[in-house]
């Protein structure tokens, strides 16, 4: 028998949440459903209405993703067993393929093994490259813990036009970083990283 699951305790993370851009695909991680797809409902409204597919991942979390073909602003409401989850609906906002800032946003790059994968308790380290895109203010970064977990994210700016960012998470467990530049996520943001 499947375990029942409180909507409180249930949280929804990643651009598909926030932010995306049009006619390109957009992803979030539904966390602590426990694999349940079937109790998991999805709903997408704004200036079109895209369909949501439900991918079960290995840690019991589930991955939705959808293509919003219209930009504008958008509710994503997500329910378990008829319920909202903690947050739900979220507002994400979908930017239009031409938008100027998109053009710039571009030409960031991020680099490093800390972006990609982690070790709980030791330092681990990124770098953001915004020399291309002349960056002098807007840069945000930030951490997404698993619950009951820290990182100690720390960015460090080296006067080039580049940061190098290092965190030291507590515990093991998926970490969702977000960087955006004037408000818009870089290339591959957010960035879904596996601490061991």
């Amino acid at each position: 028998m499947a375990t029942k699951l409180n909507p409180k305790d249930l949280s929804a993370v990643g651009a598909g949440v926030d932010q995306s851009i049009t006619g390109q695909l957009t992803k979030f991680i539904v966390r602590g459903v426990k694999g349940q797809v079937e109790k998991l409902g999805v709903t997408i409204d704004g200036p079109a209405q895209p369909s949501a597919m439900k991918t079960p991942l290995d840690d019991g979390n589930i991955e939705v993703s959808y293509t919003p073909s219209l930009p504008g602003e958008y509710s994503v409401e997500v329910t378990i067993e008829g319920k909202p989850i903690k947050g739900s609906p979220y507002k994400s906002e979908v930017i239009g393929e031409k938008d100027p800032k998109l053009e710039r946003v571009s030409r960031v790059h991020v680099a490093g093994k800390g972006i990609m994968i982690g070790k709980s308790c030791y330092p681990n380290e990124f770098w953001i490259d915004g020399r291309d895109a002349a960056i002098a203010a807007g840069l945000t970064v930030h951490m997404k813990n698993p619950p009951r977990a820290s990182s100690g994210l720390k960015i460090n700016d080296m006067g080039d036009g580049t940061f190098k960012c290092v965190y030291k998470p507590t515990n093991s467990g998926l970490y969702i970083i977000d960087i955006k530049v004037e408000g818009i996520h870089v290339p591959g943001s957010p960035f879904y990283v596996r601490i061991m």
